[in-house]
């Protein structure tokens, strides 16, 4: 049995057989759905080798995220797939573990594989992911940042004035006192735009910035409760809000103000940013910002997909909204 077979017992041509089992949309739906239907009886499996010989396609695109196991990477990972296996593509899926050595080899895996297009999340860019990826000559698209000198398309996030609507919030709350739990920023843009939109509106407001109240972590919950412990332990005035830039951070210093006897929100406040699952039902549930990770990875695919099928189409980038979710973790200071 081969497309010529399915072709003869379909009544259509071998390039509509083709055309049904790329997933290509030039075919109608009534079409497609009687060669599905020969294929689903027949049994017949498309020799894969064979389809990327003539197409010059793997139908697999790679992907990095830096961190697989922490939610808001692993909705990102889940809207990619879920799109791409809509049009027939596959995943090869690499965790980095915020490593750019991990990162660049797994460039030089994918160049060998030779994926139809590359998805990954940077840490930060260096010189040789520019050479790399400029070597690899592939479809890309960056999530996360822009790099004017990488050729990609993007999806990133309006961290800046996601970070500086929360800040705002907490002012608008009454508060003055308010510290800042961030990320490493020389791993991360994302890390740099959440503190410089936290410090932007201390200075819009003329609050001073105390750098007592100032800490950093990482993905781990448990480097939120040790920079929670720091700014309580090495400052002169107790904060009464705490910008925690992700919400794994949050939970931490959330953990640290229970076992310190801290009621929040009434003595502290604690805001965060991403809309975890277990945002909705930590105690006290957590005031955060709300990004659809799962969208923006489909949005990802998206872009992928039409970098393949149009060598000539320019990049784009598209930017993720926010909404500001105000839960329990935040109350109105008084003065």
């Amino acid at each position: 049995m081969n497309m010529k077979d399915i072709a003869k017992l379909a009544g259509v041509s071998k390039a509509t057989v083709s055309r049904v089992i790329n997933n290509s949309q030039n075919v109608s739906s009534e079409l497609k759905e009687k060669v599905e239907k020969i294929l689903k009886e027949t049994g017949y499996t498309p020799n894969l080798l064979a389809q990327e010989l003539v197409t010059k396609r793997t139908k697999v695109i790679g992907v990095i995220i830096p961190r697989i196991g922490i939610d808001t990477f692993s909705n990102i990972t889940e809207g990619i797939i879920d799109k791409l296996n809509e049009y027939g593509y596959n995943v090869l899926l690499a965790n980095s573990r915020e490593k750019i050595d991990e990162e660049l080899k797994y460039f030089d895996i994918f160049k060998k594989k030779h994926v139809d297009g590359i998805i990954f999340f940077p840490t930060s860019i260096t010189e040789e992911h520019i050479r790399l990826l400029d070597e690899i000559n592939t479809p890309i698209v960056m999530m996360g940042q822009e790099n004017s000198k990488i050729d990609a398309s993007c999806v990133i996030y309006d961290d800046f004035n996601a970070a500086k609507e929360i800040v705002s919030y907490l002012i608008n709350q009454g508060h003055e006192k308010i510290a800042y739990i961030g990320l490493e920023e020389n791993k991360s843009v994302v890390a740099s735009l959440r503190k410089n939109g936290y410090l932007y509106v201390l200075k819009e407001n003329k609050i001073d910035i105390k750098e007592e109240y100032i800490s950093s972590g990482n993905f781990d919950v448990s480097s939120g409760y040790n920079a929670m412990k720091n700014i309580i332990n090495n400052s002169k005035e107790t904060p009464t809000a705490i910008f925690a830039a992700i919400d794994r951070l949050a939970f931490g210093a959330l953990k640290y103000l229970r076992e310190s006897s801290y009621e929040v929100p009434n003595q502290i406040s604690v805001v965060g940013i991403d809309d975890m699952d277990m945002s909705s039902v930590f105690e006290p549930t957590l005031t955060t910002i709300h990004y659809d990770y799962y969208d923006s990875g489909k949005n990802a695919a998206s872009l992928i997909l039409e970098k393949i099928n149009n060598d000539k189409m320019k990049n784009r980038s598209i930017v993720m909204g926010y909404n500001l979710i105000i839960r329990n973790s935040t109350k109105k200071n008084k003065i």
